[in-house]
């Protein structure tokens, strides 16, 4: 079965881009036709996919307005939805950052994912200063998720 996924981010500080990265690669590595988009500069038609991955960040506590653009289409309600975001909160409470800003916005438009997820974000520059941390990211729960993804579509 040769699927086609769509990995569709929208990033400010770039983690969920870095994430859409290694989310993309794997699935293809585990034999998906995959392809990846930045909706900075693209909203695409999720009709033409079989499974969508949809990922972005969080700023001022919010998502970003043009990530919810995709949340919107109709199309969506038919397909294997996989939803993660990067966030600082997803730091130290991964599934406080689920509930506060995905699991509002599946109930808002009706959605049914498959799998909701976070991932720490990076922490900006000035701030990694003051408390001496630096690397946040997580790249291999990423890919972990990513080899669950693959198995579930590869399984129905």
């Amino acid at each position: 079965m040769n699927s086609k996924t769509l990995v569709a981010y929208f990033t400010k500080g770039g983690a969920s881009e870095e994430y859409a990265k290694v989310i993309g690669e794997m699935l293809t590595a585990n034999g998906l036709v995959v392809e990846t988009c930045n909706l900075a500069h693209d909203i695409p038609d999720v009709a033409a996919f079989d499974t969508v991955v949809l990922g972005t960040g969080v700023r001022i506590s919010r998502v970003y307005r043009r990530w919810k653009k995709v949340l919107k289409q109709k199309a969506l309600s038919s397909k294997h939805l996989f939803m993660f975001l990067s966030s600082g909160t997803a730091i130290e409470e991964p599934d406080k950052a689920v509930e506060k800003f995905l699991r509002p916005l599946v109930e808002q438009y009706g959605l049914k994912p498959k799998s909701l997820v976070s991932f720490p974000g990076k922490i900006p520059e000035k701030w990694a200063k003051l408390d001496g941390q630096k690397e946040t990211m997580k790249p291999d729960k990423a890919k972990a998720w990513a080899q669950e993804i693959a198995h579930q579509v590869q399984s129905k």
